[in-house]
């Protein structure tokens, strides 16, 4: 009887794993697409959400949205030319959807995993995909109001289409298997319907660039992913018309990049990879002599920014000396346009003593001397593989007024000679400091930290040398930190393929930033008022203290802003991490 029960105990649990194994195939054939495998292929960029409901909620209900609504910044922006554009475009796809197309409408269309691709930035055409329930889909206004379009099929599934006759804008969205389909084409949503059918296998997924920059990803999908097709986005007209950072000549050594961010209450943290057009052979360099992380151990703890970099360029050196250090410029006023300018008079206007003046013989020109090529010289000698920029405000007591200490370390394979370099510094110092050099001397000054020297004179210059580093700074106290630390750390302090590292704290130095600005608008005539929000009065607000200040305060919470890049030949990955304030 026992033998029978456990015999039947048996033969029960095996049918029952022969469901459970059926069921559990049947439910891997029909796992979730990724969501860039419904898309159409021709993209140049796609973005993909794990909840995009949630972090639209986040956003919504955060506190840097409203005090970037009130900004100064966001009613400088709203004045733009590309924001115009914008709403235009916003007015056209409202007309051709037939309801409005703002807040209301992004929030109820929302869903969880989403998915958009951008197919042209002029005409922002795009496909969009997001999972939502049968009751969603059915609450969304579109679909509300869709006896209004044009019905067509594809696939089994009829869509949604209607195109407005005067833009000549499409507002086309379709529905299937919990999937809500909007789009800008009818192409572009029949074929995610055919992607979701089975009937069409080429995608944004499957096109090289997508592929490439994924595979290259660190970890698994962030919050938020973006992937660029890079090699077709910097050859679009509006893309060069309006990316702010003007690069594109740096942009083009690169053919795809991904991006993926990961949130948490605390961080916000960016990964990035880059895939270079054709591998170089700049990283093995850089990994086996630049000392990144030595030089990011010699910046003061209260720095307000800091940048280290791995072997760069001689030239490039030369210029971040002449604009931090070397390039002192009296304060100039700029001209107010309310009154007519001054009448012109020329020396040279003619009278009868001129007579027998020749006036085709062009005059004798003083020969031009470049007074940068000693320190060019020298700095392309010494080959530098290894350079830190650090810059500290300071705001003595309740002074209005903020000064900005720079200070400069260059790292070199061989040690430094540091009369060589005080000599062709002295020759760099533009001509207008001083007559024919009189006066420019060094004068050598001891501290706790060591030795170091002081040019005297109207600028403020200080130098030393520490082994294979070059220390310069326009401060005293800031080139005794930058030596002091030197001489504690080590020379041989290596951090693995990092190539470049930096950082920033603006809730730091927030005070001090609004008070930097507020001096630069003055000093430009705009009688700028630290507080004073022009934009709720309707004139246009102060560019420093209004526009970039407001956008500094609406992110108050952000404690620091870390970057640390990694230069592999083939490709270039980058970390960003924000620090939000507990």
């Amino acid at each position: 009887m026992k033998r029978r029960l456990w015999g039947a105990l048996g033969v029960l649990l095996l049918c029952c794993a022969t469901v459970f194994a059926v069921v559990g195939l049947e439910l891997a054939a029909k796992a979730k697409p990724e969501l860039p495998a419904l898309l159409p292929e021709g993209a140049l960029l796609s973005i993909e959400a794990r909840d995009l409901g949630g972090l639209l909620k986040d956003w919504n209900t955060s506190d840097e949205k409203h005090a970037w609504l009130i900004s100064d910044n966001h009613a400088a922006f709203s004045n733009s030319r590309l924001f115009n554009r914008l709403s235009q475009a916003k007015d056209e796809f409202s007309a051709a959807a037939g309801i409005p197309t703002g807040q209301s409408l992004l929030e109820k269309v929302a869903g969880k995993e989403s998915c958009l691709a951008l197919y042209d930035i002029g005409n922002l055409e795009f496909v969009y995909v997001t999972r939502l329930d049968q009751q969603g889909i059915e609450n969304t206004p579109l679909w509300q109001t869709r006896g209004k379009f044009e019905q067509r099929a594809e696939a089994g599934t009829t869509f949604y289409v209607h195109k407005d006759a005067q833009s000549s804008r499409v507002a086309a969205f379709a529905s299937r298997d919990g999937w809500l389909i909007l789009g800008t084409r009818e192409d572009l949503v029949a074929g995610v319907l055919d992607r979701l059918a089975g009937t069409a296998s080429h995608s944004v997924a499957s096109e090289e660039w997508y592929a490439a920059a994924v595979k290259q990803a660190a970890g698994e999908r962030g919050d938020l992913r973006m992937v660029l097709d890079l090699d077709r986005i910097v050859r679009t007209p509006y893309f060069r018309s309006y990316w702010v950072q003007r690069n594109i000549t740096e942009i083009r050594r690169y053919t795809s990049a991904v991006s993926d961010l990961y949130r948490t209450s605390e961080t916000y943290r960016e990964e990035r990879v880059l895939l270079r057009r054709t591998a170089t052979t700049t990283a093995v360099s850089a990994v086996s002599q630049g000392d990144v992380a030595g030089l990011v151990a010699l910046a003061p703890s209260d720095a307000a920014f800091y940048a280290a970099q791995s072997m760069p360029d001689s030239e490039s050196v030369l210029r971040s000396l002449r604009g931090n250090l070397l390039e002192v410029k009296p304060d100039q006023s700029i001209l107010s346009y309310t009154s007519a300018p001054s009448a012109a008079f020329g020396e040279n206007a003619g009278n009868a003593a001129q007579l027998d003046v020749l006036i085709d013989r062009a005059p004798v020109a003083a020969p031009q001397t470049d007074i940068f090529q000693p320190l060019r010289a020298l700095l392309a000698a010494a080959e530098p593989d290894g350079l830190l920029e650090v810059y500290s405000t300071r705001a003595p007591g309740k002074s209005p007024f903020v000064s900005l200490q720079t200070g400069m370390v260059i790292s070199s394979p061989q040690a430094w000679d540091g009369d060589a370099v005080r000599k062709a510094v002295t020759s760099a110092l533009p001509s207008g400091l001083t007559t024919g050099k009189l006066g420019v001397h060094w004068k050598r000054r001891s501290s706790a930290a060591g030795e170091y020297q002081a040019l005297d004179g109207t600028v403020s210059l200080y130098t030393a040398v520490s082994g294979n580093r070059l220390l310069l700074a326009n401060d005293s106290s800031l080139l005794e930190q930058l030596l002091a630390r030197a001489a504690k750390s080590g020379s041989d302090v290596r951090t693995e393929g990092v190539t470049y590292a930096a950082l920033f704290r603006p809730m730091q130095e927030q005070r001090n930033f609004r008070v930097l600005m507020t001096q630069l608008d003055r000093a430009g005539n705009r009688g700028a008022v630290e507080g004073k929000n022009a934009a709720s009065g309707g004139e246009t607000p102060a560019f420093f203290s209004g526009n970039v200040a407001s956008l500094a305060r609406a992110f108050s919470k952000v404690e620091s802003e870390r970057v640390q890049e990694n230069d592999l030949g083939g490709k270039v990955t980058q970390t960003v991490i924000y620090q939000w304030a507990r």
